[in-house]
Formats: C-alpha cells, structure tokens, sequence
C-alpha cells in the first residue's frame, strides 16, 4: 500500500489567522515531508492497513524501524486531522451535549482547550479524544506522538510545532492559539466524534 496525501487546495482560505504562505510551507514542506518518509519506511513490507490500523499493529514491524514508522506515521495522522478541521462549521447537538456533560459548557471548553496548549513545551499538539471510558479530554503530547497510541481517539488538535505559526506570529504562540477558534469547522470536529463512538467500541 501506498499511502496518497490528503489535498489541500485552499492555502488562503485561513487568512487573516493563518497566512496562504505559511499554509503552503505547512502542507508541502512539512506533511509531505512525513508522509514520503513514511512511505519509503513501509516500501520494503506487505501490509494492507490504514494509517489508524498501522499504529496498532505497529509490534508486527521490526523493532529498530518502529520509532521512525511511528514518528512519521504520528506527523501524517496529527497534520491530517490539524489540516482537515480548519474552516468553518457549527456543532452538532450531539458534540454540544457532550461538551456541556463534560466540561460545563463550550466556553470553559473552550477556555481549557487555550489553557492546555499554553502549557505545552517545545514542539507538539493540543489535543480533544475521546477516551475508553467515552469521555472527552483535552490532552498535550509531544513531537508527533498519536492519541491513537494510548487508546485515544483524536476529535481535534492544533499543532504548536513552530511552523506552523511562526512565520506569521513570531514568538506570539498566545495569539496563535487564542485565533484557532476562529478557524475551526467544528461540523467536521463533530463527524469525527460521531466516528470515534464508533471506533471505540471495537477497541
């Protein structure tokens, strides 16, 4: 299998909050780098998984290979999800109660979210999964580790890596993260919730 990339076409349709420039570098600079990295990693094995599966049945690779098939693997999966809920796009009544159950209400979600990805250090991602108890969470990992690694479903993430923001924030990683909302089409964040019940159950 040959893993094809996910197509962005729209590198200004962030603007004001996310440059067309800094988009372009993101997707073919960055994702791309991962995804032919990971490619040319699994060229040499048989296999026929998706990229959520592969994280699972990763034990089934050599284990001097594992750390970079799961680095790389860990920097498509993260930019996918990152670059495929930006847009626009109201909740579902299902996510909304969710939320209300969870954190009290969107705005302390919200707030806690912004909190979270403040907190993180160095390179990384924020973080809305849906746990094996069928709770939300809002978690920060490192590099490019995956939720799905810890029996976490990923809803949502905004990478704090430095490219993608510094080109248009500097070192005003706040601002970055305090605009995200502004950009997020929480329509998609809801189908991915809708999946995740779904995957859930089948861990």
């Amino acid at each position: 299998m040959y893993y094809q990339a996910k197509e962005l076409n729209f590198y200004d349709a962030y603007e004001p909050y996310i440059s067309s420039y800094t988009m372009n570098i993101h997707y073919n600079k960055h994702y791309k780098k991962y995804l032919d990295n990971l490619n040319e990693l699994l060229k040499k094995y048989n296999y026929d998984y998706t990229k959520e599966q592969l994280v699972f049945n990763i034990d089934l690779f050599p284990l001097a290979e594992r750390g970079n098939i799961l680095f790389n693997l860990g920097g498509v999966l993260n930019h996918e999800l990152y670059f495929s809920i930006l847009g626009s796009g109201e909740l579902s009544s299902s996510l909304s109660d969710k939320i209300n159950e969870d954190f009290g209400d969107f705005n302390s979600f919200q707030e806690e979210f912004i909190r979270q990805a403040n907190l993180l250090v160095g390179s990384g991602y924020t973080f809305l999964v849906l746990n094996n108890n069928n709770q939300l969470e809002i978690i920060n990992v490192p590099n490019q580790d995956t939720p799905y690694s810890y029996g976490l479903i990923p809803l949502m993430n905004i990478d704090l890596w430095e490219h993608a923001y510094y080109l248009d924030y500097q070192n005003r990683k706040d601002e970055y993260i305090n605009n995200f909302f502004s950009i997020v089409n929480f329509s998609e964040v809801s189908n991915n919730y809708e999946k995740a019940k779904t995957i859930q159950k089948n861990l």
